[in-house]
């Protein structure tokens, strides 16, 4: 099979096509016939040698769509199901074929195609765990994402607006009618160095949950706009508690994007309330372009690889 693959990891440059076996699934993994993989930081990490302990050579890509060409036992699909999966951390994906767990796969989306099921596996897994199960977000709550009109933060804005809440967003002034076309009540331009101020004074007594996507000085203006009280999810390394003062709670985390997962990001696409942005779809020969567009920080949505 053909895949794009790093002999070292040393960055977006160690990128290469070349060929490798096919791979044979196991019990309780399934072989895709990769018809798209998403391209994210995540990836440029891996490729920094970011995660250690990582076997070379390394083929990146974390989330895919494809077909099952076959299946091992227990896996709980069948040769010629459309899927979609997380291959989270071995990745994989950015080849022809590729082996995902069965407890990381589930159906696409009826309204989604192979790019855009691709595209929505990590960016909305990561924004749906950190506003549903980590930052218990509720109808009439106001959410303040940071980074919006990126891979996750795009999700994070559309899946706030379908559970009730009123998303605002930051990002830079170009983007501000694309995050209101996706629900976004008000938006902020992160050049303003006053731009914290300005959300309070749409949100009077501040906003009751920060989803930040972008960390740093961004973050912590953000942090100025959240009521004594309020809740901070980040998706910035390093993982774990963060300490904040005014009895502020909040954590950074890693998605673990799991079939339950999938299925919920599934019902939310094919309700007509979350949908994949697409900034472009590139051929498998072009992997260090779109890694490289990625890295560059400012991409609308997602990027994603047309393999097969």
């Amino acid at each position: 099979m053909q895949a794009a693959l790093a002999e070292k990891l040393r960055g977006i440059d160690s990128v290469q096509l070349g060929e490798q076996p096919d791979p044979a699934p196991a019990a309780g993994q399934a072989l895709i016939r990769v018809h798209a993989a998403g391209v994210g930081p995540w990836d440029i990490g891996f490729l920094s040698g970011g995660f250690p302990g990582i076997a070379l050579p390394f083929v990146p890509g974390q989330e895919v769509a494809g077909i099952v060409e076959a299946a091992g036992e227990d896996a709980d699909v069948q040769p010629g199901d459309r899927v979609y999966a997380s291959l989270f951390p071995a990745g994989g994906g950015f080849a022809e074929l590729a082996l995902a767990s069965a407890d990381r796969l589930a159906p696409m989306p009826d309204r989604a195609g192979f790019e855009e099921a691709a595209g929505l596996v990590v960016g909305a897994g990561t924004a749906h765990e950190g506003l549903v199960d980590r930052g218990s977000l509720r109808a009439g709550e106001t959410v303040l994402v940071t980074a919006a009109a990126g891979g996750v933060g795009s999700a994070a804005v559309q899946i706030a607006a379908a559970m009730g809440a009123r998303p605002v967003g930051v990002a830079s002034p170009a983007n501000h009618e694309y995050l209101r076309a996706l629900g976004a009540s008000d938006v902020f331009d992160y050049h303003d160095p006053d731009w914290a101020r300005q959300v309070l004074a749409v949100v009077p007594g501040g906003v009751d949950l920060l989803f930040d996507c972008v960390g740093g000085q961004t973050m912590d203006q953000a942090v100025g706009a959240l009521h004594d009280g309020g809740r901070v999810i980040s998706v910035i390394p390093p993982f774990g508690s963060l300490r904040l003062e005014r009895a502020i709670t909040g954590e950074s985390f890693g998605a673990h994007v799991d079939r339950q997962r999938l299925e919920a990001l599934s019902h939310l696409v094919d309700s007509g309330q979350l949908r994949t942005q697409l900034e472009a779809v590139l051929p498998l020969g072009q992997v260090r372009e779109a890694l490289a567009r990625v890295a560059g920080g400012h991409t609308r949505g997602k990027i994603v690889l047309r393999i097969v």
